[in-house]
């Protein structure tokens, strides 16, 4: 019901729209995929998937990035909206003519799911065995080792960008991509 309710206000605000106030496009974010420990250390807790995106302002209207509300395709190991946070280097956040790149990661809780307690067994051994909470995967073997966590749980997630101009919202529908 609530992904019904996303696309719906996505089909509404999309086709309402009658400018386009501002760019988003998804960039490449090379930092590694970082996974940390359950308290009791029984498996791996969550998942930060590395993200980013760049952002640009059309018009002479000063925006700034607000926040987003993140809806993952599987709500079981995104729950809620606040599952990707998104930051910029430089900590401005208002946009200019050019693309402005906003790294981030994406939260996912997966001691829940059988499957991919599965796939992250490797790396749950090597976190005890070195006595560590967390353990940084690079980007490139993750997505190697884990190509079927990747297409069937994360690929089709959406992330709604909010924008603000001092004076309204301006709301960016995006869907993102894991290839």
């Amino acid at each position: 019901m609530k992904t019904i309710i996303f696309f719906f206000i996505v089909l509404v605000v999309g086709c309402s729209s009658r400018e386009n106030i501002v760019s988003v496009r998804q960039a490449q974010n090379d930092s590694p995929v970082i996974l940390r420990i359950r308290k009791d250390r029984t498996s791996i807790h969550s998942l930060l998937y590395p993200i980013a995106f760049e952002f640009k302002k059309n018009g002479n209207r000063e925006i700034y990035y607000f926040e987003n509300s993140y809806y993952a395709k599987n709500e079981n190991i995104c729950p809620g909206t606040a599952g990707c946070y998104l930051r910029v280097g430089d900590k401005d956040e208002y946009l200019t003519y050019s693309y402005k790149k906003f790294d981030g990661e994406i939260k996912y809780v997966i001691d829940g799911n059988d499957i991919i307690k599965e796939f992250m067994s490797v790396y749950y051994k090597k976190m005890i065995n070195e006595n560590k909470d967390t353990i940084h995967v690079s980007l490139k073997e993750f997505k190697r080792s884990c190509k079927y966590i990747i297409n069937n749980f994360f690929e089709g997630d959406s992330i709604y960008l909010h924008f603000h101009d001092h004076k309204e919202w301006i709301d960016v529908p995006f869907r993102v991509s894991f290839k």
